[in-house]
């Protein structure tokens, strides 16, 4: 039995939560084709079926499936106040029945809109930090679940352990398959993949490709502040993964390939990453993020996507949209920003609100004055 049979074998030992779409689509892309002059396909992941898609959710079937299995009554998450992963282990933990109790950091900045609204409006239950490192907030959210065992709960910590990392790392050995099967069906036999990670989602992409003798070619792109160590961490959660499933197929230090440094500060977006944003939005009518897939399409805009000789170009779309929201400010064009300062805007405080708990807002004509007034000249 070859190494990509052998993967495939061992993927079906593994528990999975029932949630989630997948396969996710392989779409084709008329423009972006012509304007790199070549095929162009993106793998749909933010069309995974919850919390309004991506990657998070392809990993959450097989970290929450492991939870569910080893027990778990409670979901413990954490991130930035815009993170993807809290607000979709909220909507995962909704859709299995489980709790979800999530730390945010807010030394980022805070808005409730965005993924904060969709992990509130998902039930969980928040609690905020000003850590400002994912190990703060990883020491957070341990103390959180000593706390809830403490009170009797069976806590599981989805965020950042090594143990999450590696089934990541084997979710997206398991996306390749899925991908390799997707491309055979449209005549595609050589392809370069090109996803915006550094870490567990390159490592299990870069896994099955080896797997598969390598007539895929896999490009990471690690976010901004993530590059340190990000060839280290691409090459070990392989490894480990490989390990996990008993694949002899380890990446070597040369089918390891980045489009970018990840360097910078993370969370800030930059001119390139911006205008690639808008360039995919207004030729295809999809959203990527600010964060990760924004800033991973910049690199390929930049550098013409990686020498390929012709070949077909599969661009992991990890999601992310609702962290749009979140970037208004630098993402949207002058006309409209200019618009929202001039324009009155929709005095809600001063309507009565079915969720207001039974408290009426009374508001003078004088006070709504005031508060437009100010809304215009803030």
């Amino acid at each position: 039995m070859g190494p990509f049979d052998r993967l495939k074998e061992s993927l079906g030992q593994y528990s999975r939560a029932p949630i989630g779409i997948v396969p996710t689509p392989l779409q084709a892309m008329r423009r972006l084709s012509r304007h790199f002059g070549r095929p162009v396909y993106f793998k749909r992941d933010d069309l995974a079926g919850l919390a309004l898609g991506g990657s998070k959710i392809r990993i959450l079937r097989f970290t929450a499936g492991d939870a569910v299995a080893r027990g778990a009554d409670t979901f413990v998450a954490g991130g930035y106040a815009q993170s993807n992963h809290p607000a979709q282990v909220a909507a995962a933990g909704a859709a299995l029945g489980i709790p979800t109790h999530v730390v945010l950091d807010v030394t980022k900045g805070y808005e409730p809109q965005g993924n904060v609204l969709l992990l509130d409006l998902a039930g969980a239950r928040v609690r905020f930090t000003s850590a400002g490192s994912y190990e703060g907030v990883l020491a957070a959210c341990r103390r959180l679940a000593d706390h809830l065992a403490r009170a009797g709960r069976r806590p599981q910590i989805m965020t950042q352990t090594h143990e999450s990392r590696v089934l990541s790392a084997v979710a997206y050995a398991e996306a390749f398959v899925e991908l390799a099967g997707q491309c055979e069906a449209v005549g595609v036999c050589e392809a370069d993949v090109v996803v915006g990670s550094g870490g567990p989602t390159c490592a299990g992409l870069l896994l099955g490709a080896v797997a598969a003798g390598r007539r895929c070619r896999v490009f990471g792109v690690p976010p901004r502040g993530r590059g340190e160590g990000a060839r280290e961490q691409v090459k070990g959660f392989a490894a480990a993964a490989a390990a996990a499933l008993g694949v002899d197929a380890v990446p070597q230090e040369s089918d390891i390939a980045l489009l970018a440094d990840g360097s910078g500060v993370y969370g800030e977006v930059d001119r390139e990453t911006i205008a690639a944003l808008r360039f995919v939005a207004a030729q295809e009518g999809v959203y990527l993020d600010p964060v990760y897939t924004g800033h991973a399409m910049a690199a390929l805009l930049r550098r013409g996507g990686p020498s390929s000789n012709g070949r077909p170009l599969v661009f992991v779309q990890t999601g992310g949209a609702p962290t749009v929201f979140a970037y208004e400010r630098e993402l949207a064009s002058r006309r409209i920003l200019h618009h929202a300062f001039v324009a009155p805007r929709i005095d809600r405080a001063a309507r009565p609100s079915p969720r207001a708990r039974g408290t009426e807002f009374k508001t003078t004509r004088r006070s709504r004055r005031r508060r437009i007034r100010r809304e215009v000249y803030r």
